[in-house]
């Protein structure tokens, strides 16, 4: 089986289908075996998502600080969501296929060859020629080569913004899952002259992390 981008893309579909999952999963929780502890945490983060997400939708009376919040609600979201259904969800024996359907999972049921963890890591490089844009091009670190490695959906992009270099795994935020080089950030006027630190890594088809990309960095230009 596989559960490949099972997130949608727009914020409309994501709140409806986010809002769909929770519904599903809370009076499930014991049948499922799914520690409550982490569903709670999940909700927290539902919270912040619906608030900003409701606050940034009024067009007419809305500013770029709550466009901004919405979105980094999103990315720790969608991160925990990813996490989640990772851990309870996908290979969880008490759930049945057709709950995954009915939660808007991606189910393939049929039989594939193995699909291997990562072994490589991608190698990025920064462009930031352009003002208040990075441009975040990687290739595979095993070949020298833009082609992802055998079994990969895509490249994970990670990112600190400011302070000093991150000394753990922890002080770095989700940007975005990738398939094609290169991926592109853009930075609000209120970064300019800020460091900001990148590292990277593949995602196997099954949602399985390769190893970290050493960490790249480059100036916000203004």
């Amino acid at each position: 089986m596989s559960y490949i981008d099972f997130i949608p893309n727009s914020d409309p579909e994501f709140d409806e289908w986010q809002g769909n999952l929770i519904t599903l999963v809370e009076p499930n929780v014991e049948t499922w075996g799914i520690a409550a502890a982490d569903l709670t945490s999940l909700k927290t983060r539902q919270t912040t998502w619906v608030t900003a997400h409701t606050k940034a939708s009024n067009k007419q009376n809305r500013s770029a600080a709550d466009v901004r919040a919405k979105n980094d609600a999103r990315k720790l979201y969608e991160k925990d969501l990813r996490k989640f259904v990772a851990q309870w969800l996908a290979y969880n024996s008490k759930v049945t296929d057709t709950d995954r359907e009915r939660m808007g999972l991606t189910v393939k049921s049929e039989t594939r060859t193995p699909v291997a963890v990562p072994l490589s890591a991608p190698v990025p490089t920064i462009n930031f020629s352009t003002l208040r844009k990075h441009f975040i091009y990687f290739v595979d670190g095993a070949t020298n080569s833009k082609a992802k490695p055998q079994g990969v959906q895509g490249c994970e992009i990670w990112m600190k913004t400011g302070g000093e270099l991150p000394k753990d795994d922890s002080e770095f935020t989700f940007l975005g899952l990738d398939t094609r080089s290169p991926f592109v950030v853009s930075f609000p006027i209120s970064d300019v002259g800020k460091p900001v630190y990148y590292h990277l890594r593949w995602i196997n088809k099954r949602g399985q992390p390769g190893p970290w990309s050493i960490t790249v960095n480059a100036v916000v230009g203004g």
